[in-house]
């Protein structure tokens, strides 16, 4: 895939998501807690320094945004260049925080975009992030602001201001202040909808693309191990971070990512071997600093692929073996980077080669995106092709298939599928997304629902295609498990997007249910509690007991609910049904069978209410309602699978197995 490197200094830059969240803009609130203000009215720069250690900062009544003095800064030589201000004691992972500045230009300086950046400092190295932007001028003063969530821990964090765009500008600042925002909730995930890796079981794995963050919240980790078979370690196997220096390998952050996935029995992809991005300079070089030989670059290249792939030799099924060669503007196809220039396409044999010596029985992919497009499609078919006729170890190719709402149309990605199947290669969706803009430099703060309607049918086509050619595609991951962790919300610009499956607190979103092929579950104010009052799921009695809550402002009638439950019969004999107690009454209690269809459901009991047993105020409960169900012949169930059976749940909990109809409209529950 290809990522956002930050134009002031070098660094790596987490393709799948920053380390920090980015959110909308917030204003002051009375809620927030103030950590940190410098308005420089002591006529002192307040801990501030420049960047490159060769700015003049200085407080000054020229650069007061309000009161007497702001901070100027002046003696930039280098776009990365500017003030810059240590906040590691303030910020913790985990939480949510604002950050905002005023800023302007001296009188008569060209207009220019000014930047509010993080600098976060680990072990593996320096990450720098773009948290918000804006157009600053010398005629007035302009407020840049950015709302976050710190996700992992940092050694060392600066929030700092640059201007790439003007490396020798001067800046003014003033008002600089760091608020801290309330704790939300807890982020528990939905545990009872369904898996996507089992709705697509009989037809390709699922996979997800997650960084070694999202295994620090246990939300994250039940989140991923729930809904997916495959993972994909986002950046942690890509030479930068395993060997960043010549024979200096850091498989630390490798080790525990691969680990994660084989604890929850998923299958792991490599990420990449040879890439034109994320490969340190060092490797093109030789010990003079000029470009290196052929040989020495097939000698690093070889010792690079034995560690790593030999390292997870028989752990990591699957691997990138080239990543983003192909570039259809060219003769030949082939993107010029500094791999071509130093060994033009043989590069890439080399790469298969050697990873097939390190690995006999891992599966190597050439990876790129835009594959649906037919001239990149053709360049590529063609570069495989040729690389099969050598006797290059190709086994498959994947397409990445960053995609938007709009474009491209389903057509051109089956095209796409269709021609490399005469190629006789296994091929992968391998980084979905789907971004919600049509452009580049459109912005929203919040997703409208009109969006998410085309979103979710997009997603439900898709993946309607990818049933349809499921003789094709053996695995389909997704970029990234939900939106406040995609590398959209900072790539191709600084904006919020909401590209994925499940939304910023975990929930499903609409896409997700499209795409299993369920209705979503209806958003109202009442809910259904169960515990299983007999945990025993092979004698001959079913014992549900039940809870209806009212969580509205108004009552709610009984004898307008109807209550299912679900489960298999086993056997041809009647059924039997007693409410063995109720806090409304037993005898206010109608029952009755019906057929169902679907797992672990054959037959469905529901449970009706006189207008004598009244109603359920606001903010109210019904009480329990203990169920019990036998056949005439007494002979036994076997509740092991039943659809609405959790002999787990011995205390009351939400329970969308069992579903309630208000009206004759679905208010709580999915149905089997």
């Amino acid at each position: 895939m290809k990522l956002n490197w930050n134009s002031s200094k070098a660094g790596r830059i987490s393709g799948l998501a920053l380390a920090l969240i980015m959110l909308a803009a917030a204003p002051v609130s009375a809620a927030n807690t103030v950590l940190l203000q410098h308005d420089f009215e002591d006529a002192a720069v307040a801990g501030w320094a420049g960047r490159g250690g060769v700015e003049i900062l200085t407080a000054s009544p020229g650069a007061a945004h309000s009161g007497v003095y702001g901070l100027q800064v002046d003696g930039r030589t280098k776009g990365w260049h500017g003030p810059s201000l240590e906040v590691t004691p303030l910020m913790k992972a985990g939480l949510s925080y604002v950050v905002s500045g005023w800023l302007k230009l001296p009188a008569g300086s060209p207009n220019t975009k000014v930047y509010l950046s993080l600098q976060h400092s680990l072990a593996a190295g320096e990450q720098y992030e773009q948290l918000a932007s804006a157009a600053v001028t010398s005629s007035g003063w302009v407020k840049i602001e950015a709302q976050y969530k710190l996700r992992e821990a940092a050694n060392k964090l600066s929030v700092y201001f640059e201007a790439p765009d003007q490396p020798a500008q001067s800046i003014l600042l003033d008002d600089f202040r760091i608020e801290q925002l309330p704790d939300a909730d807890p982020i528990t995930i939905e545990e009872n909808i369904p898996s996507l890796k089992d709705v697509f079981a009989g037809d390709f794995t699922v996979g997800t693309a997650f960084e070694n963050f999202e295994m620090n919240q246990e939300a994250d980790r039940k989140l991923i191990a729930k809904h997916f078979g495959t993972v994909t370690p986002g950046n942690v196997l890509k030479w930068d971070s395993t060997e960043p220096q010549e024979g200096v390998f850091d498989l630390a952050d490798s080790d525990a990512a691969v680990n994660f996935g084989v604890e929850n029995g998923q299958q792991v992809r490599g990420h990449t071997l040879i890439w034109h991005n994320q490969t340190p300079g060092w490797v093109f070089r030789d010990a003079q600093g000029n470009r290196a030989s052929k040989e020495l670059l097939y000698q690093r290249m070889q010792k690079h692929i034995e560690t790593v792939v030999g390292r997870y030799k028989d752990v990591i099924d699957a691997w990138d073996v080239v990543n983003e060669v192909i570039d259809a503007s060219q003769p030949d196809g082939l993107r010029r980077s500094e791999w071509y220039q130093i060994a033009g396409e043989e590069y890439i044999e080399k790469a298969f080669q050697f990873a097939r010596q390190a690995d006999p029985d891992a599966k190597l992919f050439i990876n790129d995106y835009n594959t649906h497009e037919p001239a990149k499609s053709q360049a590529l078919y063609n570069l495989v092709q040729r690389l099969k006729a050598k006797g290059v170890p190709v086994d498959g190719v994947g397409h990445q298939s960053h995609i938007r709402i709009a474009f491209p149309s389903l057509q051109e990605i089956d095209t796409s599928l269709l021609k490399f199947a005469a190629l006789d290669v296994e091929q992968h969706i391998t980084e979905l997304d789907i971004g919600v803009y049509s452009n580049d430099t459109d912005r929203l703060e919040t997703f409208p629902d009109t969006l998410k309607k085309q979103q979710a049918d997009k997603y439900k086509a898709l993946f309607e295609l990818f049933r349809k050619r499921k003789n094709l595609i053996t695995n389909v991951t997704l970029w990234g498990k939900d939106d406040g962790n995609t590398w959209l919300r900072s790539f191709p610009v600084n904006r919020k997007d909401w590209p994925l499956l499940f939304d910023e607190r975990l929930q499903a979103k609409s896409a997700y249910w499209s795409v299993v092929g369920t209705p979503a579950p209806p958003a109202g104010s009442l809910a259904v509690q169960y515990r299983a009052g007999n945990t025993n799921a092979a004698d001959n009695t079913i014992g549900p007991q039940f809870n209806i809550k009212n969580t509205g402002t108004t009552a709610v009638k009984l004898s307008g609910l109807k209550l299912r439950y679900y489960f298999t019969k086993e056997g041809a004999s009647s059924l039997n049904s007693w409410v063995d107690w109720a806090q409304v009454g037993s005898a206010n209690v109608l029952r009755s069978f019906g057929v169902a269809a679907g797992p672990g459901a054959d037959t469905y009991v529901e449970l009706g209410f006189t207008d004598t047993a009244g109603s359920i105020p606001a903010g109210g409960q019904t009480g329990d309602i203990q169920l019990r169900i036998a056949k005439s012949d007494w002979s036994a169930f076997n509740e092991a699978g039943d659809y609405s059976f959790d002999p787990a749940k011995t205390g009351y909990a939400d329970w969308n197995r069992v579903t309630l109809h208000q009206d004759g409209s679905l208010v709580w529950g999915i149905q089997p």
